[in-house]
């Protein structure tokens, strides 16, 4: 292990480390008390009272997340949901998924001849700070749309899988350079521990087939270490001349065919988590539609465009022909590069590669629903795939004059730290919304409460999201987070995006049990179940949507229900006549 760092420069990627470290607080440290919120309060409800050895069938969750569920355990027992320790776990493996990126990207870019770093001293080895490397790195560890793998305190399999995955590639292409066993026994343990933490893993396989050809066939032999040389049969044995061969893939392919095994013998499907028919629905045109959506997302930033222009960018990437357009120009290049892969020039050969290695990092979620309207929802998925994108851009860079690539490296840097701010700001006053209306709930003994309405989100970013069919996200909120134990039955009637820390509504009531909202602005819609909702019908009550509000019947209430809604951080109490 220690041979590995050092043949990377300790001293220079330390500097690096302390970089990622600085950079990251310097921008996620007012997010230091979000994130609890949602699936964490189902966390907490799933842990809550649970044996140690309940990681084992994952506390009840339909998923093989062995793994994430040790950590969780462990991490809620001892820092229970006190912010700091959190905060610190969650920016220390951003930090740490970076700071691995970075020696990444410099291998490959050393690899294809992309920007060398300046020779080490004659007792070092590693050479200086690679600033392309540097660059990506950054890119990805100050991109917004990582933000909320960072901060929602559910996203730890993402953060932790990421790091398991990169961990495995390193000592994988230690393997490439050394043919050390040992390198190649820790990469495929660290590919156990990535399975087991999150199905995100099951890309893997695929990335170290093209790593390893890569590897095998191309780059320009820059800043490739000097051969040993290993006198008589042992040198055949030990090495391959440095062209490992596709063998050495198959075992990370044979673990995920026993993976899948596992998953179907414990759980009765082949995929847990959302089960069989989402992660197993290969229907070519989606799945087409969302990787174009994922690489444009990337290159301009479109999650920040206007509502209308955004919306029409979405409608075309989904219409049949662009999508089909898409995968056929992306299918032409991968045949063109292996055709005519001795004759590319090595940094074009770079590009290429890694963006394919952007796309197989999501292939697990490429049939998954890409949120866009709002902001944040669903940026997890990319996590591990957009360092991959931000290699290959900084690759593509090489091809302008260092002036014009500072320039792009500047403005995308600027774009995105601006992005993250922004991210960044609406979690921290999210998260005030939450706890002011957590700490102003008072109707603690009532039989019934009805909540009227109240947020779901604040511009995208999860608050009191309920996908239970139950009305259960605030009562489990006051329960886990606030210390509160309501004794009655809830009734979440609706919920509304909110767009500003202070929107709220107003009511009024007439003769008949009526009751009307309105919002303060126009802007906020109408959710229920995580989704948007229009009219419907309970026992209880009638919900009917109107402009700039909604209508509410009461039809059947105890006597001492109580009818409340929220305004800012502040809940409204009104009573039906």
């Amino acid at each position: 292990m220690n041979s590995f760092w050092n043949k990377c420069g300790f001293r220079e990627n330390a500097t690096v480390l302390a970089l990622f470290f600085a950079a990251v607080h310097l921008f996620y440290s007012k997010t230091m008390n979000a994130g609890f919120v949602t699936d964490f309060t189902g966390l907490q409800e799933r842990l809550e009272g649970a044996p140690f050895l309940g990681f084992l069938h994952c506390f009840g969750f339909p998923a093989l997340h062995q793994v994430t569920n040790f950590f969780l355990f462990i991490f809620y027992k001892i820092f229970g949901t006190e912010p700091w320790p959190w905060y610190l776990v969650y920016t220390s493996l951003h930090v740490a998924n970076g700071f691995l990126g970075y020696i990444v990207a410099k291998k490959v870019f050393e690899k294809s001849g992309i920007a060398v770093p300046p020779p080490a001293p004659p007792d070092e080895s590693g050479g200086g700070i690679a600033v392309p490397a540097l660059i990506a790195a950054s890119l990805f560890l100050l991109s917004p749309y990582n933000a909320e793998a960072v901060i929602w305190k559910v996203c730890f399999n993402f953060l932790f899988c990421t790091f398991t995955m990169l961990s495995s590639l390193l000592f994988f292409i230690k393997y490439m350079e050394g043919n050390k066993r040992k390198d190649f026994v820790f990469s495929i343990l660290f590919f156990v521990a990535a399975l087991f933490t999150f199905e995100l893993a099951l890309a893997l396989p695929l990335i170290v087939l093209v790593f390893m050809f890569y590897w095998r066939e191309g780059g320009s032999g820059v800043g490739r270490p000097p051969r040993r040389r290993t006198p008589g049969v042992v040198a055949g044995v030990r090495r391959l001349e440095g062209r490992p061969t596709p063998w050495i893939a198959v075992p990370f392919f044979i673990l995920s065919a026993i993976y899948f095994l596992m998953n179907k013998i414990i759980l009765g499907g082949w995929v847990g988590h959302y089960g069989e028919g989402v992660h197993l629905n290969f229907s070519i045109k989606p799945i087409a539609a969302n990787y174009l959506k994922y690489f444009s997302k990337y290159l301009v930033f479109w999650r920040e465009w206007p509502h209308l222009i955004k919306e029409q960018l979405i409608k075309t990437c989904d219409t049949g022909f662009i999508a089909y357009i898409f995968l056929f120009i992306g299918i032409a290049i991968i045949i063109a590069g292996i055709v005519f892969y001795k004759k590319i020039n090595n940094k074009i050969k770079a590009v290429g590669f890694l963006w394919l290695l952007f796309f197989l990092a999501l292939a697990p979620v490429s049939n998954l629903y890409v949120a866009w309207i709002l902001h944040g929802e669903n940026d997890r998925y990319g996590y591990f795939a957009s360092l991959f994108f931000y290699m290959g851009m900084v690759a593509l860079f090489q091809y302008f004059n260092k002036k014009i690539r500072y320039v792009f490296y500047a403005a995308l840097l600027g774009i995105s730290i601006f992005n993250l701010i922004k991210i960044n700001n609406y979690w921290s006053e999210s998260e005030k919304v939450v706890h002011g209306l957590l700490n102003d709930f008072r109707w603690e003994n009532n039989s019934e409460i009805y909540v009227l309405a109240f947020p779901e989100n604040y511009k995208g970013i999860p608050m009191f999201k309920d996908f239970s069919r139950k009305d259960l996200s605030l009562k489990g909120a006051l329960k886990y987070m606030a210390d509160k134990k309501p004794k009655g039955r809830f009734y979440q009637v609706a919920q509304f995006n909110m767009f500003d820390k202070n929107n709220g509504l107003t009511a009024t009531v007439d003769s008949g049990k009526l009751i009307k909202l309105s919002f303060h602005e126009w802007g906020s819609w109408w959710w229920r179940n995580g989704i948007g909702t229009g009219a419907y019908e309970r026992e209880q009550y009638d919900f009917k949507p109107v402009p700039k509000g909604c209508e509410i019947k009461i039809k059947k209430a105890a006597e001492d229900a109580v009818f409340i809604f929220s305004d800012g951080d502040k809940w409204r109490e009104i009573a039906p006549q």
